[in-house]
């Protein structure tokens, strides 16, 4: 079941796929508020919260306007988990999706069933009770999505969220498996994107610490917290 407290924000173009969109995700259980254009969503998004953002990429004329949108929202502190529509299904529209930090790309025409099934996913990842992290200097509160390495705060999306959580409860020097990694996301991310997610989490960490290098490739395998001399088990 669906909760019926989680807001989806849509963003669509088309008046007849926004309409069937918002009725049928209404019909599933959530609330709904609809934008038409990438300007309009940027405004209402940057001011109130939502749960999920599910974004069509061509928005009134501009070709990439739902990565534009993605973009300006993640850099004004955005954090909620996002899911692009398209009908184009290039490698590069979806690595750039994907880049951009959406957890799902999904094509056109929309299977409903399977946009859903995703956004229920999201729901139940990001709703989870506070951890224990095994790691010194990081803290992690699901409650808020919020991060800290030493104090300082790390800007992660929702999917890069529960990707960390494992290393966070794995503690220093074990291997966290690509199979690991994928389940924590509960599907969301596939094999083949999951070092695309990695480099972006340290990459946030080097936005606060520099000489971060604490995230290393266990070739085969997955990835360990661990630095290069330590010995992953």
């Amino acid at each position: 079941m669906s909760d019926a407290k989680a807001l989806i924000a849509l963003v669509e173009d088309d008046p007849a796929q926004r309409q069937l969109l918002a009725e049928s995700l209404q019909e599933a259980g959530f609330a709904v508020q609809t934008f038409n254009d990438r300007p309009e969503a940027e405004k209402h998004l940057l001011a109130e919260p939502v749960d999920v953002l599910v974004s069509d990429i061509m928005l009134a004329g501009e070709r990439d306007g739902g990565f534009d949108l993605a973009r300006h929202l993640q850099q004004a502190g955005f954090r909620a988990p996002i899911i692009f529509l398209s009908e184009r299904q290039d490698e590069y529209d979806i690595i750039t999706g994907h880049e951009i930090g959406a957890v799902d790309y999904l094509p056109k025409p929309i299977n409903i069933n399977i946009l859903i099934a995703k956004i229920n996913n999201l729901l139940k990842l990001t709703r989870q009770s506070a951890l224990d992290s095994r790691i010194e200097g990081l803290e992690m509160d699901p409650a808020d999505m919020q991060v800290s390495w030493h104090g300082k705060p790390v800007h992660l999306t929702a999917t890069e969220f529960e990707m960390l959580r494992q290393f966070a409860q794995a503690g220093r020097n074990h291997v966290v498996t690509y199979d690991q990694l994928k389940e924590a996301t509960q599907g969301v991310v596939e094999r083949n994107t999951i070092n695309t997610h990695i480099c972006r989490i340290r990459n946030a960490f080097r936005k606060v610490d520099p000489d971060f290098n604490l995230i290393q490739n266990e070739y085969g395998r997955g990835y360990s917290w661990r630095a290069k001399d330590e010995t992953a088990r």
